[in-house]
């Protein structure tokens, strides 16, 4: 009775298939099947939903039958294979498609990998495509997405940790790092931090992301996804570390830094030249996202004297019949167009193609010949719409969203005096904020010229020369 209370197997094998069996509270999917092993009574246990039937016959079931002689582990021709003394064990590894192999007058249960794995092809990234890059992506399979990496990086350094995360349901979570690269603190905290999840379930890399990211307030992304193995390759050998997910086909990058977001692959892919002007480009589309509807605001509200008179009629013939204020008509663009963007997200591609054309031109159109808003905030809400969207992170895309709007407000009661306060605002949080110990800024907080010149600059390689990585920096 107490091993029963307490979970541990006995040396009853009736016993034990009972109490492995209520595990999974009498479900349907639960099969078992009788042996005879060296003239002991036997039983095998799996999970059909979890389970490859060919892999359990050959692999298990008939190398068990025509044994005479040694111990389980050592007739199965089996990679995966484990000894466990309790239920609770045991059964989280049948739910990861794992056969339980129990023995009469034996007091332990042997786990033998047979799962059934559906075969997901890779194909080229989604969200992040480039014109002469990798055409590889991530799938939803962990030990897929692996093998995308380790065939990256040939080298011995690389290395791993795994966690099982979700009480109820157990995921596989991964960190990879490259030893003497990577800074070990970094590491243990993190480690730290996915150990402390307690949920029954992890829904989704996004319960984790919560977790490790150091300030929860902070509009700005602290943490960097890429759905590319040669992305996060490179990020490895810089010294940073990845997570996995089993079921997403995201790597989760950290510590993350804020130059980090304006980079893309094309930039490393084309001439350094090109690579320069288009993240500069991208840089300076951050700057406009979050700041021209202020712009246009403080200028119609406060600021008409600096315009040219020419202009100055044209704006004023514009707003004549308008009965909102620049702000009220920002806020009110801005959310029709977030709302576009959003419906376009959800709806299948078919119906989103046609939403994001008729609803744009019929929108636009229709709310400037019901005089709701004036044509140059149309002009203004769109160029802001295409700065945010060359941004190649989504985050961070995301994140010029939300700082348009207290912006905007600022830049309503204040004009530019707000636009300045609010500018002198980020700035002072991006240069406090941390991530995992590495500052948010770096290397423009802490001030590092060489480095700075490197991140905002895509120069060749040998204007640098070779350098080692700096740990968890960029």
């Amino acid at each position: 009775m107490n091993n029963e209370s307490a979970g541990s197997v006995s040396t009853d094998l009736e016993t034990n298939i009972r109490l492995l069996t209520q595990q999974f509270q009498a479900s349907e999917d639960l099969h078992t099947r009788a042996f005879h092993y060296k003239g002991h009574q036997g039983c095998l246990l799996y999970l059909v939903s979890c389970t490859d039937k060919m892999k359990l016959q050959s692999d298990i079931l008939k190398p068990l039958l025509q044994a005479q002689e040694g111990r389980i582990i050592d007739v199965l021709p089996v990679l995966n294979l484990a000894v466990l003394f309790d239920f609770k064990a045991a059964s989280a590894a049948m739910l990861q498609g794992q056969c339980a192999i129990l023995l009469d007058h034996t007091a332990e249960i042997v786990v033998a990998d047979v799962s059934a794995s559906a075969e997901q092809a890779v194909t080229a990234p989604h969200n992040e495509q480039t014109i002469r890059g990798s055409q590889e992506g991530f799938v939803d399979e962990i030990g897929k997405n692996m093998q995308l990496i380790q065939k990256r990086l040939k080298t011995t350094r690389f290395l791993h940790r795994q966690f099982t995360l979700g009480q109820e349901s157990p995921t596989i979570v991964r960190l990879l790092y490259i030893e003497d690269f990577a800074d070990p603190a970094v590491i243990d905290k993190i480690s730290e931090r996915l150990l402390s999840h307690r949920d029954t379930m992890l829904k989704s890399p996004g319960q984790l992301m919560n977790r490790l990211e150091g300030s929860r307030l902070s509009l700005f992304p602290q943490l960097l996804l890429t759905e590319r193995p040669d992305t996060t390759a490179a990020h490895l050998m810089e010294g940073r570390v990845v997570m996995l997910v089993d079921g997403s086909a995201f790597a989760v990058i950290m510590p993350a830094t804020f130059f980090m977001f304006f980079q893309a692959a094309d930039d490393f892919n084309e001439r350094w030249w090109n690579g320069t002007v288009f993240r500069i480009f991208r840089m300076v589309s951050f700057m406009l996202g979050i700041s021209m509807p202020s712009i246009y605001i403080a200028i119609v509200s406060k600021h008409f004297d600096i315009l040219p008179i020419d202009l100055v009629f044209s704006l004023k013939a514009s707003l004549e019949n308008i009965p909102f204020s620049p702000l009220m008509e920002a806020l009110f663009m801005t959310i029709v167009l977030d709302l576009l963007r959003e419906a376009a997200i959800r709806l299948p591609q078919s119906i989103a193609t046609t939403l994001s054309i008729v609803g744009g031109l019929v929108i636009g159109s229709e709310v400037v010949n019901a005089n709701l808003v004036s044509t140059t905030m149309i002009v203004v809400i769109s160029l802001t719409a295409v700065a945010s969207f060359s941004v190649p992170s989504h985050e961070m895309r995301l994140a010029i969203r939300l700082i348009s709007f207290p912006m905007m407000i600022a830049a309503s009661l204040l004009g530019f005096t707000g636009i300045a306060f609010s500018f002198s605002f980020i700035f002072m949080h991006i240069s406090k904020l941390e991530t995992f110990g590495v500052p948010y800024f770096y290397p423009a907080a802490p001030f590092k010229p060489r480095r700075l010149l490197n991140a905002i600059v895509q120069l060749p390689g040998r204007v640098f020369g070779k350098r080692r990585p700096e740990r968890g920096s960029s």
